[in-house]
């Protein structure tokens, strides 16, 4: 099992480096063949932020991360929690880092996330504002 970087899988999606994205894609291809490949899910994360920064839409970043979490041999860390955060993404306005965070706390048994982002809480009902909870 070989790791990835988050730069190797920005470089195989935004191929602004023609270099490194030819052998980024080579290695992908080659490594998830060999079903060797993980990718953690911060590397995802740090993903979803770069091609945002790097002017991405919604619709690109999702595509992106759902043919990653499609590709057959590719061991995803957090697979679940990301697969449900990608979901939720698709559907609202927050930050998928926001949703991760929701997403993970599902999965261990938190339905409900306290936070001070309006914005967040605004787009999702299980989201409440810490006051709530006191």
């Amino acid at each position: 099992m070989i790791g990835c970087d988050t730069n190797i899988l920005v470089r195989a999606v935004m191929d602004d480096h023609p270099a490194e994205a030819k052998i980024a894609k080579q290695f992908l291809k080659k490594i998830s063949a060999e079903k060797k490949l993980f990718v953690a899910s911060y590397a995802i994360l740090e993903m979803v932020w770069v091609l945002k920064v790097k002017k991405r839409t919604r619709a690109e970043i999702y595509n992106a991360i759902l043919n990653l979490l499609d590709s057959a041999g590719v061991a995803i860390g957090q697979r679940e929690a990301i697969t449900a955060a990608l979901e939720m993404y698709a559907k609202g306005k927050a930050d998928f880092g926001d949703y991760l965070i929701l997403a993970e706390s599902r999965l261990h048994s938190a339905p409900s996330l306290a936070s001070f982002d309006k914005d967040f809480c605004k787009d999702n009902k299980h989201m409440q504002n810490p006051k709530k909870f006191i």
